[in-house]
């Protein structure tokens, strides 16, 4: 037990050992330890209440000089009082520390309480939002920022990776914002000035886009004259029908990847989606699965569809069935001779989807994110070989995206490939009268 106990214990033995001797002399022992008590309660309490004005008093002054245990109490306070006191300013001092860095920061930083209530913002809010560190702290953030967008995109349950709107300051300034949870029950909304790189964006799919228009007419003209040539009987063009062939080839190619990126500027470029129609799905897999039959050639692909014959969706067709003929076509191009190539389309609870699988050389796993970037190829020279532009996965993914889906792409190597589209429950379409039509077809 520690010196100041046993020190206490030691009184009190020696006061009551005191007061029953007294008492036991005096014939009074219950009145002599009765007053023992009382002079020690007594006095226990002047210490308690000196202790009790100091914690109340003055932070900064020292501890009451006191007796006993009372002592080492108070000296135990001050440490703690001392301890809690360079914490506070340790706290204060990485507070002001973290106030100056957000100030600093180029994006805009709002802090949003319960029912996104602003909580503090820093000095780009209030260039890019317009928002006020005083006047505004309490008011729910959508009263401050009323843009439609991103409106709907605060109240989403899971929000998406962001959302993009003009400033409610300048129009002119295009802003791109995310929101952040963290702690309890409050979020982090980030905003940037995004206009600078939507910019060069723009300018970047101008330049495709131009360019590929431009160079689609000489391309057109090259390839009809190869194909004139080609067509003549004149002996004096035997030697060079080799050649010709392999140009016309190569002309083919370059025009295909014209198509593609003329394709892709003009999905990039639509601002609002593609109007929706019924689309007849099965019917649609049943022409590309003939168009890859077709491409498969001497190669004698296994090519099955499966696809429930009411199962309907809206969207665009002519959008759509660039995108499912190109995942059918890839499976074609990179599948081996004699492989089985299928695609399914069905109807679950979380929606509708689309599957092409093939049992075709797969696609390593550090591939597989890259995948749908623009002319990214796993082997080049066999995309090359294969006639593949290095632009279908891209085109897939945008239309899917557009349509409100997302693509998944799962392979292994030496296993075969699974690529799935999936769209909203909301897609679907089951029409009244539908065409008879009799299990899967085979090919």
């Amino acid at each position: 037990m520690a010196t100041p106990w046993r020190a206490l214990w030691r009184r009190l033995a020696l006061l009551f050992a005191g007061a029953a001797l007294l008492g036991g002399l005096m014939d009074r022992l219950t009145l002599a330890l009765l007053l023992a008590v009382l002079g020690e309660l007594a006095w226990q309490l002047g210490q308690l209440y000196r202790l009790d004005r100091w914690l109340r008093g003055d932070r900064d002054a020292g501890p009451p000089r006191l007796e006993g245990i009372w002592d080492e109490i108070a000296a135990h306070l001050a440490r703690l009082r001392r301890q809690s006191r360079k914490r506070k300013r340790k706290l204060s001092k990485l507070f002001q520390q973290f106030q100056q860095a957000t100030a600093a920061l180029p994006d805009a930083a709002v802090v949003l309480g319960e029912d996104d209530r602003m909580v503090w913002c820093n000095g780009a809010a209030q260039r890019l939002l317009g928002l006020s560190p005083t006047r505004d702290i309490g008011r729910p953030i959508v009263h401050l920022v009323r843009h439609p967008g991103f409106v709907a995109f605060l109240t989403q349950r899971r929000p998406s990776d962001g959302v993009e709107f003009p400033s409610p300051v300048d129009d002119a300034i295009l802003l791109g914002a995310r929101l952040v949870p963290y702690g309890k029950k409050q979020r982090l909304l980030l905003a940037a000035d995004v206009s600078q790189l939507r910019r060069l964006e723009q300018m970047r799919r101008d330049l495709v886009a131009n360019v590929s228009h431009e160079l689609r007419t000489p391309l057109t003209v090259i390839s009809g004259y190869l194909e004139t040539l080609l067509d003549s009987d004149d002996p004096a063009l035997e030697t060079w029908r080799q050649p010709l062939h392999r140009t016309q080839e190569q002309s083919r190619r370059m025009l295909r990847i014209i198509e593609d990126l003329l394709l892709l500027a003009r999905l990039e470029a639509r601002k609002e989606p593609a109007p929706r129609q019924p689309v007849n799905v099965p019917a649609l897999l049943t022409e590309i699965a003939d168009d890859a039959l077709a491409l498969s050639g001497e190669q004698n692909h296994q090519i099955e569809v499966n696809a429930e014959p009411t199962l309907w969706m809206l969207g665009c067709e002519k959008d759509l069935r660039s995108a499912f003929a190109n995942l059918a076509f890839n499976a074609v191009r990179y599948t081996p001779a004699g492989g089985r190539i299928g695609l399914r389309w069905f109807a679950d609870a979380g929606g509708v989807h689309l599957v092409v699988e093939d049992d075709g050389e797969g696609i390593a796993p550090q591939h597989i994110p890259r995948l749908t970037e623009r002319f990214y190829r796993v082997n080049r020279d066999r995309s090359r070989g294969s006639g593949g532009t290095g632009l279908g996965l891209s085109i897939v993914k945008h239309v899917v995206n557009q349509h409100g889906g997302q693509l998944r792409i799962a392979s292994a190597l030496g296993v075969g490939s699974v690529f799935t589209c999936d769209f909203p429950a909301e897609s679907r379409l089951e029409p009244i009268t539908v065409a008879p039509r009799t299990g899967a077809a085979s090919r």
